[in-house]
């Protein structure tokens, strides 16, 4: 699930290169950048202090009422946000009491959403697929499918994928070089090493299967991922 923007307000935050980022994260906090691809707005409604740390260490200035801010993190006693402050912009911690234009619910649902994230993130680093994880999440693990069969019908739509896995194996032949002299040449062949099939119904794996005598260690059969969560 993407993030939405929620404009809660009037006026415009200066946006950031969300692929890069240098912040020391604290711990217990949930941060949007990253996780979600778009920026997500709240209104401060209220003056606040804003400060570097949820320890209220190191004030940066206090914020400017009735303004839109980015949400960059969550935590139980705070919000991070990116807003505008007296002395400038700033990004730090201020008071929940200041922040308005959050969706009922969404805290609840941004710790599942987290979650998820989490599972579906190892899954992908290891190259992994598992019962849960939709299309997207399952190709951005293990690439684009060999073969696709779709169907659509009154009960929506189903998928099957097939993932085809191959290795190098060398072959020596003989040939001839250019003295005509017989000269052995050890070429590579790709040989199908193993393969699995991935069925899909709306968009979210409901089986997974192995072809007989193959190792495709691709498929995690152990783990079912959460159903999505949608933060508003």
């Amino acid at each position: 699930a993407k993030a939405q923007l929620r404009r809660p307000g009037s006026g415009t935050v200066e946006r950031e290169d969300r692929t890069k980022s240098e912040l020391v994260k604290e711990e217990g906090a949930i941060y949007l950048e990253g996780m979600v691809e778009k920026e997500f707005l709240v209104r401060v409604t209220a003056g606040a202090a804003v400060y570097a740390n949820l320890q209220g260490e190191r004030w940066m200035g206090n914020l400017l009422p009735e303004q839109n801010a980015v949400l960059l993190a969550v935590s139980d006693k705070a919000y991070r946000v990116r807003a505008k402050a007296k002395q400038g912009q700033v990004a730090g911690w201020v008071s929940k009491a200041a922040i308005a234009g959050l969706p009922e619910g969404f805290e609840d649902n941004l710790r599942q959403y987290h979650e998820r994230y989490l599972i579906v993130s190892e899954l992908i680093e290891n190259k992994q697929v598992a019962l849960g994880m939709t299309v997207a999440e399952v190709t951005a693990a293990i690439g684009p499918p060999d073969k696709r069969q779709s169907t659509v019908n009154e009960a929506g739509r189903t998928d099957s994928l097939e993932f085809i896995s191959y290795q190098r194996v060398p072959q020596t032949v003989m040939s001839v070089d250019g003295f005509g002299q017989a000269v052995p040449v050890t070429r590579y062949l790709e040989v199908e090493s193993g393969r699995i099939t991935v069925d899909f119904s709306n968009d979210v794996v409901t089986s997974i299967s192995e072809s007989e005598g193959l190792n495709y260690s691709n498929a995690r059969l152990d783990v079912t991922v959460p159903p999505l969560v949608f933060l508003f």
